[in-house]
């Protein structure tokens, strides 16, 4: 993937403006194994981190509230560079899956927790006017000691990104804490001072949008495949270059998403409509449909022992599942 496509311009922005920003949050980062701090395993480094670094220096309260999301994003990402690439036509049926919000409501909101890597980036143009994709990572309030998923939106400059947020409520599900933070937000801004060009309730419909491409890269039957570097590396320099980040985009590592079901996707769109004036009966071919796709979920393993949550993507129902190519290899990442 080049350069321009990914998010590193923003990455390098930041040492620019703050110089040492990001060894000033490896430095606080191991202040957690020094005993110091605290926060669960599943958060990297808290926002709160970064929030008090720009505080002291010398920022307000404010812009280091609005900038903390952004930094901290940009300081996880680029330790591991993963990107995310959704086939336009996976990503027009996701986002029109959205709409479908019973079908997501019902989800445990625990499957969250869990996406492949600690923090990824989703790319997935038109998603949203003016967006290239958005980070998608777990934080955790060290002040409140609650649980945050973070979404943090970038324009499609790479210039600037805007963040989201939703409490997740542990044992609840998608439904409850979408409802939670949107009443959360109320308090915070005050009823008659809520967002006037996008309301409460279209600001969710942003995340509830966004949290259909973190559940599909969940999903057991995810479409994934690892794409090949743009350039090779010698394995005799490969381990000197992973000693230290150089943030370039060799160090990109990224996967393309939904290449067979978006294959299957236009394939069924390409076909012509059936004949109307053809005989009933005779077996004339209709045009391939699809009705939305949704999520399926279920417990697996013993009642009385260890148990797993397992979540599948029911694609859209083709009448002609011939279309769907079966001869594409699907790489799933997994965690170590």
């Amino acid at each position: 993937m080049k350069d321009k496509e990914t998010p590193l311009k923003l990455v390098r922005l930041w040492p620019k403006m703050l110089p040492g920003c990001y060894e000033t949050l490896d430095y606080l980062k191991d202040a957690k194994p020094e005993g110091q701090v605290d926060w669960p395993a599943y958060c990297e480094l808290p926002i709160n981190a970064a929030f008090t670094y720009l505080v002291e220096t010398g920022e307000s309260e404010n812009i280091a509230a609005a900038g903390a999301p952004e930094l901290t994003a940009c300081y996880l990402w680029r330790k591991n560079k993963i990107i995310f690439a959704f086939d336009p036509d996976l990503t027009a049926t996701l986002e029109e899956q959205a709409k479908e919000t019973e079908e997501t409501d019902i989800l445990p909101a625990d499957l969250l927790l869990h996406p492949p890597y600690p923090i990824i980036y989703v790319k997935a143009p038109g998603l949203v006017e003016d967006i290239d994709g958005f980070f998608y990572w777990v934080d955790y309030d060290t002040n409140h000691g609650t649980i945050e998923l973070r979404i943090q939106w970038v324009i499609s400059d790479f210039k600037m990104s805007f963040g989201q947020v939703m409490h997740l409520l542990p044992g609840s599900t998608i439904h409850d804490c979408v409802w939670d933070t949107i009443e959360r937000t109320k308090e915070n801004l005050g009823e008659p001072a809520i967002i006037e060009a996008k309301p409460v309730t279209e600001i969710a419909g942003m995340v509830i949008t966004a949290l259909q491409f973190v559940l599909y890269l969940c999903a057991s039957n995810a479409d994934i495949r690892e794409d090949p570097p743009e350039v090779h590396i010698p394995d005799s320099e490969r381990h000197k270059k992973v000693m230290t980040i150089q943030d370039k985009a060799r160090e990109v590592k990224s996967f393309s998403v939904g290449i067979r079901i978006g294959a299957a996707i236009r394939k069924a769109q390409r076909k012509p409509p059936a004949d109307p004036d053809a005989e009933k009966g005779t077996g004339s071919a209709k045009r391939p449909h699809s009705r939305r796709g949704h999520w399926h979920h279920y417990w697996t393993g013993p009642k009385d022992g260890d148990r797993k949550l397992v979540l599948k993507w029911t694609a859209p129902t083709f009448i002609h599942a011939d279309d769907i190519d079966d001869n594409i290899i699907t790489i799933h990442p997994v965690k170590e």
